[in-house]
């Protein structure tokens, strides 16, 4: 077997992390692997196994030499791949369908940051008509693209997966307070501002740590600084090995406006840290809403509230038995069983 990934971008978030899992777990398993990318810092993490193929930034002026360049490169390896993966561009998704059109070509949708998210989806539903198979990360997505107008028979939900580094021991703060935690890169999507603001009405964290870098820091370190809060708010930067910075938390905080999975989420109940999930990320707390140690709160208030209580505080197994479920192996079985079923032509 032989897989061809092609992303739009090629960095070290989320989607990014989730290409190099699927990409390692098929070279232990023996598949040949191919990448065609724009630069980005994430390029440094492909294993040396994976031919790599680079195209131009995929957004602005430089767009129409990165399809020209695009279309050489499919045209190039086409008959050397049995399957095509394309990620989070459905512009993508819709070249590599027209220009290998035996071939089976998945599209794994990484969600949408705007809000509401309806339009995107439907958008990306017209490039989407021809590709064989259409990945949800969520049911809510799955949903979206069902309004859209694709067809049920083309849409399937495998959820983001988990790395085994990410279960340790469970930490105890019996004496340090609420340290609680938000990661991510720091955007205005996040909503982290909301978070801080939180902070110095309702105090309900005794440490607040803010852990990724992003255009948006310097904002946020100025807000950080109206409100009194800079003993209180630890801007922590970008970290390499976050199963080291999970621990140190008593809760991982999430306040984005927007997002498809929250990866973060998975990852903090892999080291047994409970979550708080605001209300409003409906697919979200759809999906996890279930799982030992995720608790979802209304407002500042309830927050709060929630955090005094100890909600979500139970044994830290229990909160990593829901997580194991998600680790990589098991996920990439039923990509696996995706495979199967394209390459045999079977509907699934």
């Amino acid at each position: 077997m032989h897989i061809l990934h092609l992303t739009p971008y090629m960095s070290l978030g989320g989607t990014e992390r989730h290409i190099l899992n699927l990409i390692a777990q098929g070279l232990s398993r023996g598949y040949q692997v191919s990448l065609a990318s724009p630069a980005g810092e994430g390029l440094r993490e492909v294993p040396d196994a994976v031919r790599v193929h680079q195209i131009e930034n995929w957004r602005g002026l430089k767009l129409l030499r990165s399809v020209k360049a695009l279309k050489e490169i499919i045209l190039a390896v086409g008959n050397k791949v049995d399957l095509v993966q394309v990620h989070a561009s459905a512009e993508m998704a819709y070249l590599a369908k027209k220009y290998l059109a035996k071939k089976p070509v998945i599209f794994t949708c990484h969600g949408y940051n705007t809000h509401p998210p309806y339009l995107n989806y439907w958008l990306a539903a017209r490039f989407l008509k021809r590709v064989d198979c259409i990945v949800a990360l969520t049911p809510e997505e799955k949903e979206y693209f069902l309004r859209g107008g694709i067809k049920e028979s083309k849409l399937v939900v495998i959820s983001n997966g988990v790395e085994e580094k990410f279960f340790r021991a469970p930490s105890f703060h019996e004496d340090d307070g609420e340290v609680i935690g938000l990661v991510g890169r720091l955007v205005k999507e996040k909503n982290f501002a909301w978070a801080v603001k939180m902070q110095a009405k309702y105090r309900f964290a005794s440490k607040l740590f803010i852990v990724g870098g992003g255009p948006y820091r310097s904002k946020l370190e100025k807000l950080v600084k109206k409100l009194n809060l800079e003993k209180e708010v630890i801007f922590l930067g970008h970290k390499e090995e976050m199963e080291k910075i999970y621990p140190l938390f008593t809760y991982l905080l999430i306040s984005s406006r927007k997002e498809a999975f929250a990866l973060v989420i998975l990852e903090a109940l892999a080291a047994g840290v409970p979550v708080l999930v605001p209300h409003w990320l409906f697919g979200v707390r759809e999906f996890y809403g279930s799982a030992p140690g995720v608790v979802v709160f209304k407002g500042g208030k309830d927050l709060k509230q929630k955090v005094e209580k100890g909600e979500g505080k139970i044994m830290g197994d229990r909160i990593q038995s829901f997580a194991r479920n998600f680790l990589w192996g098991n996920i990439f079985d039923r990509y696996e069983e995706l495979h199967s079923q394209l390459l045999m032509r079977r509907e699934f």
